[in-house]
């Protein structure tokens, strides 16, 4: 029969942390560490509830913190996703405007030495 393992707090508060800030997903964690997801449920619900610290006056502080590393993680999608448009507006810009650029005997001239 198999030992019944046991987890610290601060174990499982790195745990969650680790889950809500999105640095991994529930099931890689489960799949690192070998425990049943329905168990991190708990821990992350507990988590929520402000079990995990010292205070018994702790639980607004620990719904704070998780609404901070959820708003942390969504700030830095944000910030990828706004990146990554602000590339492709500027590439389409570009496109655009050698498309409609009009051609004097000037820039016909640059044309063909740009071909050459």
């Amino acid at each position: 029969m198999k030992k019944r393992r046991s987890f610290n707090k601060e174990f499982k508060r790195e745990i969650v942390e680790a889950i809500v800030s999105g640095q991994a997903t529930g099931a890689e964690i489960s799949r690192e560490y070998s425990i049943s997801p329905v168990v991190i449920s708990k821990w992350k619900k507990d988590y929520k509830e402000g079990k995990f610290f010292e205070n018994v006056n702790s639980t607004d502080i620990a719904r704070l913190e998780l609404k901070v590393r959820e708003l942390e993680r969504l700030v830095g999608e944000l910030t990828m996703e706004n990146r990554m448009l602000k590339k492709v507006r500027d590439l389409n810009s570009e496109k655009k405007k050698e498309d409609l650029s009009i051609i004097t005997s000037r820039t016909w001239d640059q044309l063909k030495k740009g071909a050459d």
